[in-house]
């Protein structure tokens, strides 16, 4: 029995080759290479492979593709820009048929309305899009489905940051992280100055800049829960960095030194 990728993958494909005719493909996939074929994954076929689920009917399916992130676009049109517009579409249930879509470092998974959650994979996804299909029939079986990339259009300008901007409080190796992190690992917890301020204030002031920059951040939110912009490092600000290094491409080891820091102060929001 041959293989198949499920019909609403092979046209977003299709409408990507269309809109970027001149993007690179080399990182383009479907069928799983040797490490997919290993372990579940939707890659795989759901009757001759090992998938990540196996439905019931006779047709051997793929619910998976990847489309390379060089969009060689002359417009200046980043895969970045493809995928916050599928992801937008994705939570307004407008892509009903996806489940999830992985890039750099990032997923975006239906059972979480789409919200960014880091990738914890071994493979970042850096040089492609994954685009899971949801695992339904209709979703298998759905045609002349529209991927929307009509409203790319050109990018335009970006945002800037919320302002002014301020200075990373911390002396050089410093970094806001846990109070069993030592000297340079500034927690909030032993009320320490710098630049005129507590240490927790300076957390605080920095966590608020995410919640202006539109970050879902404070006390009954998706980041900062329980304890709200308390200033006080703990695994929900440990998280809250984490999400945030992801989103913009930095190390993500959920420490807030210089580079996390200016990141909210100086990069433009996407």
């Amino acid at each position: 029995m041959a293989w198949m990728v499920v019909p609403n993958l092979d046209e977003a494909r299709d409408q990507l080759n269309k809109r970027f005719p001149k993007r690179d493909k080399r990182s383009d996939g479907s069928i799983g290479d040797t490490s997919h074929q290993d372990s579940p994954s939707s890659h795989n076929p759901d009757r001759t492979g090992r998938p990540e689920y196996r439905d019931g009917d006779d047709l051997d399916e793929v619910r998976a593709r990847d489309f390379d992130a060089d969009l060689r676009d002359p417009g200046g049109v980043t895969m970045e820009h493809v995928v916050q517009l599928w992801v937008k579409l994705a939570r307004s249930n407008d892509l009903w048929w996806v489940r999830y879509i992985i890039y750099n470092g990032r997923i975006w998974h239906r059972r979480h309305g789409f919200a960014t959650h880091t990738y914890t994979g071994s493979n970042q996804h850096t040089s492609h899009c994954h685009v899971n299909s949801d695992f339904t029939q209709a979703a298998d079986t759905v045609r002349g489905t529209n991927w929307r990339l009509d409203q790319l259009g050109d990018p335009g300008p970006v945002e800037p940051a919320p302002g002014p901007a301020v200075s990373f409080p911390l002396p050089s190796g410093y970094y806001f992280g846990p109070r069993s992190g030592g000297d340079r690992s500034v927690s909030g917890y032993y009320r320490r100055r710098f630049n005129g301020k507590l240490d927790r204030q300076w957390l605080a002031m920095w966590t608020k800049q995410l919640t202006r920059r539109g970050w879902p951040a404070g006390k009954g939110k998706r980041y900062l829960r329980k304890n709200g912009h308390d200033g006080l490092y703990g695994p929900e600000h440990r998280e809250l960095i984490t999400a945030f290094q992801a989103d913009q491409g930095l190390s993500r080891d959920g420490l807030l030194g210089r580079n996390t820091w200016d990141a909210a102060y100086r990069n433009p929001i996407r």
